[in-house]
């Protein structure tokens, strides 16, 4: 800029001169004049373009997130080294602030996809502006870029996130392979930059619940089992004591009717005693899901090995077992030992349902589903299960059985989630109850 200044000021006298020249005759004198100022006018549109080329190249730079260029600030005039000073401090203050930007983003991003919640914004055509990992999971998608490729998902999901507004919530249910699946949504809007953005954020309203409520009853069962066993624990010793105190070394004095009768008494305590643990014991169990130790299963086998551990069962020989497999050499990655505890309960359940039925058919399906899934099922023709009471048959302590825990589908249930899987119910009074497993 100063040197500018310095060639403007330089024409300006030299025009003066020039002027002068010519009109006091002095041609030479004018012409080398004007040619001074015709050379310096030429010097400042060079020092002019080569600014101009140095911000163009800097503002590219910039645009093109390239933060390696420096200008070198210890050669040329006093005003070209401060003009690279100046470009140099404002490419450290934007990289700077890029970086810290940068950061944020980063640290928005993985507070977003720590919810266990799906959350999902759009613009007012559909398209996705962000999105969680979560919300991936629970539309069942890889990538989601716009509204419409919810169609291959279900045609009520497309509905609802076009229709849902700012303030409202919507309840959607819809049925695919993982089965009957309840979605809660929930829109709110927001403007960023002049541009409307609703805000949507998606529950699994059936998991949600179910693992409110398990982790209700594990708390309540680890409460139980440690005061139960704590008072239960020196009643079964003392009673043992006592009794092995009166059967080796009766008093002489006690009348055997009396010494008779404690004998008695204490064994009952004893026996309710070591009753009351293997109780407390069985229910613990609730609380002890070990981790899944997965390998390689051949589901034609293994169903086999079900079929026949279940072949004690009072009423099996009435029974016709149907297996159905798609393909026939189809594979599962589980724990064999965890799987076959799910497999059996629920196919002895459907064993004892079965129970004076006529025509009385277990089936077990297995089948590869297109996304990589394995879904098992096992179906049976009996009495199915009331409306009303197929929502509370995986809620721990509930059975309908006399000799029954009321354990065994919670077990199950935690044992699939466990494998990152499911396990499901639906049922038609008086025609079939289908549980299906999703690993």
């Amino acid at each position: 800029m100063y040197r500018i200044l310095s060639s403007l000021l330089a024409i300006v006298i030299l025009s003066i001169v020039s002027w002068q020249a010519f009109r006091e005759g002095n041609y030479l004198g004018g012409a080398l004049a004007a040619a001074g100022i015709i050379g310096l006018t030429g010097l400042i549109f060079y020092f002019i373009n080569t600014t101009n080329r140095k911000l163009t190249y800097f503002f590219s730079a910039l645009e093109n997130d390239d933060y390696t260029i420096r200008f070198v600030e210890n050669e040329g005039m006093q005003s070209e080294r401060l003009l690279n000073h100046i470009l140099n401090r404002i490419k450290s203050i934007i990289q700077n602030t890029r970086i810290e930007i940068q950061q944020k983003e980063r640290y928005y991003e993985l507070i977003l996809n720590s919810i266990s919640s799906g959350v999902i914004a759009l613009d007012d055509n559909g398209f996705v502006l962000q999105l969680n990992r979560f919300a991936l999971k629970l539309i069942d998608l890889e990538v989601f870029t716009h509204v419409s490729q919810l169609r291959k998902v279900s045609p009520v999901l497309v509905e609802a996130f076009k229709e849902i507004r700012p303030g409202e919530n919507r309840r959607v249910t819809y049925t695919n392979e993982r089965g009957s699946i309840q979605l809660l949504i929930t829109a709110s809007g927001i403007t960023v930059n002049g541009k409307h953005t609703r805000l949507l954020v998606i529950n699994d309203i059936e998991n949600e619940m179910d693992e409110k409520e398990i982790d209700s009853w594990i708390r309540l069962i680890r409460v139980l089992a440690h005061e139960i066993m704590n008072s239960i624990a020196p009643i079964t010793s003392l009673s043992d004591t006592l009794l092995e105190i009166h059967k080796t070394n009766p008093a002489s004095h006690t009348p055997e009717t009396i010494r008779q009768n404690t004998i008695n008494g204490l064994q009952v305590i004893s026996e309710t005693g070591k009753g009351l643990v293997s109780f407390v014991e069985s229910y613990r169990k609730f609380t002890r899901i070990p981790q899944p130790e997965k390998e390689i299963i051949e589901l034609n086998e293994f169903i086999q090995r079900m079929i026949i551990l279940c072949s004690m069962e009072p009423n099996f020989s009435a029974i016709t077992i149907q297996t159905q497999l798609t393909p026939e050499n189809i594979r599962v990655y589980a724990d064999p030992n965890l799987l076959g505890q799910v497999m059996l309960n629920l196919m002895k359940n459907a064993i004892q349902a079965l129970q004076n039925r006529e025509n009385p058919i277990l089936r077990v399906v297995a089948e590869q589903l297109p996304t990589g899934n394995i879904r098992l099922q096992v179906i049976d023709n009996g009495p199915g299960i009331p409306s009303d009471m197929i929502n509370e048959i995986f809620v721990p302590f509930f059975t309908t059985k006399n000799e029954g825990t009321g354990i065994g589908l919670s077990i199950a249930r935690q044992i699939m989630r466990a494998h990152g899987g499911n396990l499901k119910v639906s049922s038609i009074p008086d025609k079939e109850t289908v549980f299906t497993l999703v690993l």
